[in-house]
């Protein structure tokens, strides 16, 4: 049984150095939404249409997004890893070549928070210090030449799949990052990326604090949400004193952006 995070370290490590990081960061959004530990075999033609339709819906570049998981795909079946065609079940809508170019180009760009930007760079340095403890690990476990059933190597395995995987994701981010100037943040009366938003609720009266951000730095219970998600898509661009409509599961919510601050 291969597990769809032991096939994307093959499938990443196979791809050219050069290439550009951002393929890297949609696979890993797919493989996380999926599941690190779900079997290649056990990937569904539903699973990969249900993503699909999920990026579709979210809007952006689609392209961009889905591009790299249909070639991810395509690797799985040319491999026999997995015995699914699924590719072709991502349906990405048609569009220009122009178009799409433009779409990625526009969402290249990732913007963090200076602190946002802090936190991932820290988080890199402690990931790439966890490596030669995994590797002490399976050195540790490999002595027992029992390899049939040594779980203690398989388990040292597993973690440096994580790992690494991870520590790909950090510098994916981190090379399409662009750290938003707060000192212009705060000149501007338009939400973004940065901005403190107060929302007033106008249906039960109460008032929403939140810190616009990019998902990567998203972190609702701490009160920063994503620009991509519905609230944050609804309040970007927006001035002090309008009004937005955003729809949520439990029917349509309106909002009033009370303020706008740094």
């Amino acid at each position: 049984m291969v597990k769809l995070t032991d096939a994307l370290n093959e499938y990443v490590s196979g791809l050219p150095k050069k290439i550009d990081a951002y393929p890297h960061q949609e696979l890993h959004r797919f493989v996380r939404w999926v599941g690190w530990e779900h079997s290649t075999a056990a990937l569904t033609p539903p699973q990969v249409a249900q993503y699909a339709e999920n990026v579709v819906k979210a809007g952006g570049d689609v392209h961009g997004r889905l591009a790299p998981v249909k070639e991810f795909l395509t690797f799985l079946k040319r491999k026999g890893i997995s015995t699914h065609s699924l590719a072709p079940h991502v349906k990405i809508p048609r569009a220009s070549r122009a178009a799409a170019r433009l779409a990625t180009e526009a969402s290249d760009a990732i913007h963090l928070t200076p602190t946002g930007h802090a936190a991932l760079q820290q988080e890199l340095v402690s990931l790439k210090a966890q490596r030669p403890v995994i590797i002490e690990a399976i050195s540790t476990a490999a002595a027992d030449k029992d390899f049939k059933e040594n779980a203690p190597l398989d388990a040292a395995r597993e973690d440096q799949g994580k790992l690494e995987a991870r520590i790909r994701e950090v510098e994916a981010t981190l090379h399409q990052a662009v750290v938003v100037d707060l000192n212009e943040v705060s000149k501007s009366q338009a939400a973004q990326v940065g901005n403190s938003v107060v929302l007033h609720d106008m249906a039960s009266g109460k008032e929403l604090r939140y810190i616009l951000v990019d998902s990567s730095e998203a972190d609702p219970s701490g009160g920063k949400i994503s620009v991509s998600s519905p609230v944050g898509k609804a309040v970007v661009g927006c001035r002090a004193g309008d009004e937005v409509d955003v729809v949520a599961p439990k029917g349509l919510l309106r909002y009033k952006v009370a303020s706008i601050e740094q």
